[in-house]
C-alpha cells in the first residue's frame, strides 16, 4: 500500500487485530477506499446523519440494520479496546505522560500496571492527569509526602489496594471509585484517582484514531460523542 492510499475496510480490520489483539473486528463488511473513518464509544454517540466510509464502535449492541445508510463498513472492538486503551495495562497512556519503570500486573482477576511517573509530588501528578485525560471523577491524596508511584488497574477492591500498597504504589489509579474501597485505601495511606469511565474511554478512543490516522495517512478521523 503506498502511504497516501485509501485502505479498505480489511486493511483497517487487519491492524485494529494486531493492535489491539482482537481477532475479527468487522461487524459489516463494506468494499471501497475508506477515506473518512468515524470512531465513536457506542450507537447513542452517532448522529442519524453520518459522513463516513466506515464507522469504529466500542460498544456495538444495539446497532443492529437500521442504520447509518447504505454501504458504510462497521468496526467493532471491545475486549482489546478496552486491555489497551483505558484503565488497566495501558501502556499508550504509560508513555504519553512519560511514566518510567512500567510493570504489568495481573491481581486477583484484574489487570493494570505498576509505575514512576516525572512528576515528583502528588499535586504534579494530580494536574498532569488533569491536563491528559481532562478530568476526573474523584480525587484522594496520599497520606505520604514522598515522589509517587503509581497503578493503573481496571479495577478497585481492598484486595488490589492492598496488593499495590505492598509494592510500593502511594497513588491508585482506576475508572471509577468503588465506595466500599475507599477506607482499605485510607487505612494504606493510598492517594487514588477515579479517571472516569467514559472519560478513560474518550481518551482511548481519541488515540486510536491518532495511531490509525499516522498508520494510513490517506484516512481522516472524527471521533464522536466527545462533550
Amino acid at each position: 500500500m503506498s502511504e497516501d492510499r485509501a485502505p479498505t475496510l480489511g486493511d483497517l480490520a487487519d491492524w485494529l487485530s494486531a493492535a489491539l489483539g482482537e481477532r475479527r473486528p468487522v461487524l459489516r463488511p463494506s468494499s471501497g477506499p475508506i477515506h473518512t473513518l468515524a470512531l465513536a464509544l457506542e450507537p447513542h454517540d452517532v448522529p442519524p446523519e453520518l459522513s463516513a466510509d466506515a464507522l469504529f464502535l466500542h460498544r456495538s449492541r444495539g446497532v443492529g440494520e437500521r442504520w447509518p445508510g447504505i454501504g458504510i463498513g462497521l468496526l467493532a472492538v471491545h475486549d482489546g479496546f478496552d486491555r489497551h486503551l483505558t484503565t488497566g495495562p495501558n501502556l499508550r497512556l504509560a508513555a504519553k505522560l512519560g511514566w518510567q519503570d512500567v510493570q504489568l500486573v495481573e491481581w486477583e482477576r484484574a489487570s493494570g500496571l505498576l509505575a514512576t511517573p516525572p512528576e515528583t509530588t502528588w499535586d504534579a501528578l494530580h494536574a498532569a492527569l488533569r491536563a491528559e485525560l481532562g478530568g476526573e471523577d474523584a480525587a484522594l491524596a496520599p497520606e505520604s509526602a514522598a515522589r509517587p508511584r503509581v497503578a493503573l488497574m481496571n479495577a478497585m477492591r481492598p484486595e488490589l489496594l492492598q496488593r499495590a500498597a505492598a509494592q510500593g504504589v502511594s497513588v491508585y489509579l482506576t475508572g471509577q471509585l468503588r465506595p466500599s474501597a475507599v477506607k482499605a485505601a485510607q487505612a494504606l495511606g493510598l492517594g487514588v484517582v477515579a479517571l472516569g469511565h467514559r472519560r478513560s474511554e474518550l481518551w482511548g478512543l481519541r488515540q486510536l484514531a491518532r495511531e490509525l490516522e499516522a498508520a494510513f495517512p490517506g484516512v481522516r478521523t472524527q471521533v464522536l460523542g466527545q462533550r
